[in-house]
């Protein structure tokens, strides 16, 4: 069975019709036939040619995918131990390294709860005003205060994974999620204060008063917002532009 290095495994990138290789964990797979590995790339973030012991870990997915392909060789780093990042505490590095997964996932899920919750209360607004049903009114607050309590969590984790994957670098999509991010919690906010305020001040939507008005197109917005946030978490895990 060949044996590669970083040099010879280059060569094997996918481009200029050549076969697809990558290394993990000592091993080189041949991924010529699968269609997540067109011209050579991986969802856009992930490279043919290397050795992806360090970046495939946190994948959505275990050593298992692995199975389908074809083993063509060694690579002779293949006893690869990930070093100690020394940006964090030894125990949190060793924790990562025993659970690899814990380095991206918890942001993805944690931020999936305001978001639905932001969104949700955008909605029953707008059914309230549609068809007047108190419940939605009630409904609305509710989801919005369970979402600005969950974005505390949400942009928490979403400040260690930035720190801890792309060192607080400031990456175009990251620094559009912050941003709305605090805009999100700030329209909340101020929503949750005027209802708590004026209980009423969804309900008068119907009667067309100015200041329910408002308060009905700053409850939409938080969709809005929400969705923008998704749509750039989105780009950082599956990007749709070009390298």
């Amino acid at each position: 069975m060949e044996e590669f290095d970083e040099k010879s495994l280059a060569r094997y990138n996918g481009k200029d019709e050549k076969r697809i290789y990558i290394a993990y964990k000592g091993k080189v797979y041949d991924v010529t036939e699968s269609k997540l590995w067109k011209t050579g790339t991986h969802m856009n973030r992930h490279f043919a040619g290397k050795d992806l012991t360090d970046e495939l870990p946190a994948a959505p997915h275990g050593e298992e995918v692995f199975s389908k392909f074809k083993i063509v060789g060694t690579y002779k780093t293949g006893t690869h131990k990930t070093p100690s990042d020394e940006r964090i505490p030894k125990w949190l590095s060793d924790l990562i390294e025993k659970y690899p997964a814990l380095k991206r996932h918890p942001h993805p899920i944690l931020v999936h709860f305001p978001l639905a919750f932001m969104i949700g209360a955008s909605l029953f607004a707008l059914l309230y005003a549609i068809f007047g049903v108190k419940s939605f009114d009630t409904t609305a607050f509710d989801l919005m205060v369970a979402g600005l309590v969950f974005s505390v969590f949400a942009i928490a984790s979403g400040f260690f994974t930035w720190y801890l994957n792309y060192m607080s670098k400031p990456i175009k999509a990251v620094i559009i999620k912050i941003v709305f991010s605090f805009v999100l919690d700030a329209d909340a906010i101020i929503l949750i204060w005027w209802r708590s305020a004026y209980p009423n001040i969804l309900i008068n939507v119907r009667n067309f008063s100015f200041d329910s008005l408002i308060f009905f197109i700053m409850t939409l917005l938080l969709a809005f917002f929400a969705m923008i946030i998704g749509y750039y978490g989105g780009e950082l895990v599956y990007p749709t532009g070009k390298k």
